[in-house]
């Protein structure tokens, strides 16, 4: 299972993820939101260099496993495009031990903690498992996990490897290639890191890499991975914190280091000017303007107030819309494209956070006939507003409340703690991190808010034209430079 596109990545059961929410569009409580209040943890390192993470909560009979490896998509080299997410696959499918180490769990009444469906995912940073087991099963969830950790790609053989190719190859088909511009993710990400061979990819790419890739070359680059010492453990659920410390350390401790490859820095090559782009796809029947800048990471102090900048200009969080019908007239941009002048029919914006670096993206859908180039000069217009004018404490205070209240109410589930406690420890060093973001988050003024507008929303950006085969009359100022990075087609048009 890989992640899912930049709207909506990030774990969406993640804690982590709920600061890019948006403000209320009517006056909060005077009152100040309390501090968010951290999870109550224990923190143990094993000899071999597992991270161990332990929330003991009694309140129902279950426990949620989170196992992360620090193996993603940036970490492959030019050439071994997919391999992390293939790799997912492949340890999913058993250990010496145990075939299928999901059949296993699901027999002893284990279930996913995802939204989805899916029991691992794999993404630009990390490639982690997640289930929940009655509270009974722990000590069979942790020798499984413990069985695959001491004998990983157990099953990576060429004759195997076939089938969980196929699988991948499907997951393809209707994850990117079903979709109408379904690459465009890629292709924006891909603007940013011209002429580097490791940067963060989408982690399910093109299949040529893999079509030619053996059961060797899967085990020589993911092996080193997938040892302890890479690896975060983290648990949330009814257990004695001192009886899981025990069985953790009998069926793990005994699991040799490895030799860990660095990991890549997150640094795009420098853009000196605007970066102009044009996909085009033979199923899609209206175009779609998209804009770009690289920003701030998961733990840079700057990605809290470009996620309160989203949701000033285009609040569209479905969580928000349910609680406050017509929420997003109150964005800056949402108002004027799609109410005031009718231009649009959707205008989106987030960060979209990565370990070490992230996108800001404004997404918009013209209304038929629309000049997307039009559009874009309203776009342009709006943040140069926002980052020369003022910005009323009033439109910021309602973000600062509901992102606090949302982001509380996402640990209710023992998966979001386990999995925000692991994020936390693997991104920030620190298991509460968001516990601290959310408290920074209450502080942000309109001052932070529009000195991230002008670090990061400047002329050297991606403008991505999205548009049906053929129709090049609808690029949004096709009289400027761009370049055609439609597979088959690429090219520079001066």
């Amino acid at each position: 299972m890989h992640r899912l596109p930049p709207l909506a990545r990030r774990g969406a059961w993640t804690l982590l993820a709920t600061f890019a929410l948006l403000p209320l569009p009517v006056p909060v409580a005077a009152q100040v939101a309390p501090p968010t209040r951290p999870l109550a943890y224990t923190r143990a390192v094993l000899g071999n260099g597992l991270v161990v993470l332990l929330n003991e909560d009694h309140s129902s009979p279950v426990v949620a496993v989170e196992m992360l490896y620090r193996l993603g998509s940036k970490d492959e080299p030019a050439g071994k495009t997919g391999l992390a997410h293939l790799c997912e696959h492949l340890m999913g499918e058993g250990s010496p031990n145990v075939t299928m180490t999901k059949q296993l769990l699901l027999s002893v009444g284990g279930s996913s903690t995802s939204p989805t469906a899916s029991w691992a995912a794999t993404d630009e940073d990390r490639t982690h498992y997640f289930y929940t087991v009655p509270a009974n099963q722990l000590e069979t969830a942790l020798w499984a996990e413990s069985d695959r950790m001491a004998a990983p790609l157990t099953f990576a053989n060429d004759e195997h490897l076939k089938s969980v190719r196929e699988i991948v190859r499907q997951e393809r088909a209707q994850n990117r290639d079903g979709r109408t511009f379904g690459d465009a993710e890629r292709l924006t990400l891909d603007q940013f890191f011209v002429g580097q061979t490791r940067y963060p990819r989408d982690a399910l790419g093109p299949m040529a890499d893999l079509d030619r890739t053996s059961a060797a070359d899967a085990k020589q680059f993911c092996l080193p991975y997938y040892v302890p010492n890479n690896a975060v453990l983290a648990l949330s659920g009814d257990f004695k914190t001192a009886d899981a410390q025990k069985l953790v350390a009998k069926y793990f401790g005994s699991i040799a280091r490895g030799v860990v490859p660095a990991h890549p820095a997150v640094a795009p090559t420098p853009l000196t000017a605007e970066r102009r782009v044009v996909l085009e796809d033979t199923r899609a029947r209206v175009p779609v303007l998209r804009l770009a800048w690289f920003t701030a990471g998961f733990s840079q102090p700057d990605r809290l107030a470009l996620n309160a900048l989203a949701a000033m200009l285009a609040p569209t969080d479905p969580r928000m819309r349910q609680l406050l019908p017509g929420a997003d007239r109150a964005g800056r941009l949402s108002k004027l494209l799609v109410y005031d002048r009718q231009l649009a029919t959707s205008v989106s914006a987030g960060n979209f956070d990565m370990e070490t670096g992230g996108i800001f993206q404004i997404e918009v859908t013209p209304r038929a006939n629309a000049p997307m180039g039009q559009i874009e000069t309203l776009v342009d217009s709006v943040l140069t507003d926002l980052k020369a004018g003022v910005i009323a404490d009033a439109e910021l205070a309602p973000y600062r409340e509901a992102t606090t209240v949302i982001g509380v109410t996402t640990l209710q589930t023992r998966g979001a703690r386990a999995d925000t406690l692991a994020q936390g420890e693997a991104f920030a060093g620190d298991p509460v991190a968001y516990a601290k973001q959310a408290a920074r988050t209450l502080r942000l003024s309109p001052a932070d808010v529009r000195a991230a507008a002008q670090k990061y929303l400047t002329n050297e950006r991606v403008v991505m034209s999205l548009i049906p085969a053929g129709k090049l009359d609808l690029i949004s100022k096709p009289t400027l430079p761009y370049t055609n990075v439609t597979p088959a087609k690429a090219q520079v048009v001066p």
